[in-house]
């Protein structure tokens, strides 16, 4: 799952986002100059817009992010871009963008193994509200707008068309997980972290 722990300044960027002209590409110069978010604080932000799908993988802004500009659209745009870069919290509650916050750290406490006290466990929740705010409003069965990108989280490549000569017909899955980690000397974090990954994907 995403996260930033500076959540003040994704919020900056998400209440600009309205406001200002879509890049080409949606760069660290774009962010800094136009956006106003710089230094290390500002770091995570691309990669959250691109794990929730408002940024395609190369930084260029997809359907959702028009949508999300849109007055009418937000609301549901900034409901997928929930779904998309928080599928495991969805997965265990569908109606998580109308969850209060005790309701959020449990199921978030639930997914990574992490105690409830942990900072990453916050700054997990305070990057969801982010988005939060916006899809509260959705309509429960919101869909972007027709022709719009829900670009998923992360793009993978195409399976092949038919594997049935070596798997004996079976159908064969894969997918990428990426994990946006934190900045800090402590080993310990990044330890929790992937015990967690270990638990709760790899086992």
């Amino acid at each position: 799952m995403p996260y930033t722990s500076s959540p003040g300044v994704l919020r900056r960027v998400l209440e600009k986002i309205p406001t200002s002209e879509k890049p080409g590409v949606f760069t660290s110069d774009f962010l800094g100059t136009v956006m106003g978010a710089t230094g290390g604080a500002a770091r995570p932000i691309i990669p959250i817009l691109k794990a929730t799908g408002l940024l395609n993988q190369t930084g260029g802004p997809t359907e959702l992010y028009s949508q999300f500009q849109a007055d009418a659209g937000r609301p549901a745009a900034a409901l997928q871009a929930l779904r998309n870069g928080f599928g495991e919290v969805f997965r265990r509650n569908q109606y998580a963008h109308r969850a209060e916050e005790p309701a959020l750290i449990d199921v978030i406490v639930a997914i990574t193994g992490l105690p409830k006290k942990e900072g990453i466990v916050r700054y997990i929740l305070t990057t969801f509200q982010a988005f939060q705010d916006y899809a509260k409003q959705a309509r429960d069965d919101a869909k972007p707008e027709e022709g719009g990108d829900a670009s998923p989280a992360y793009d993978a490549p195409p399976p092949p068309a038919d594997q049935s000569g070596t798997s004996g017909g079976r159908l064969q899955l894969a997918y990428n997980i990426n994990v946006v980690l934190p900045e800090t000397t402590n080993v310990e974090v990044y330890n929790a972290i992937f015990r967690s990954l270990k638990a709760n994907l790899l086992g």
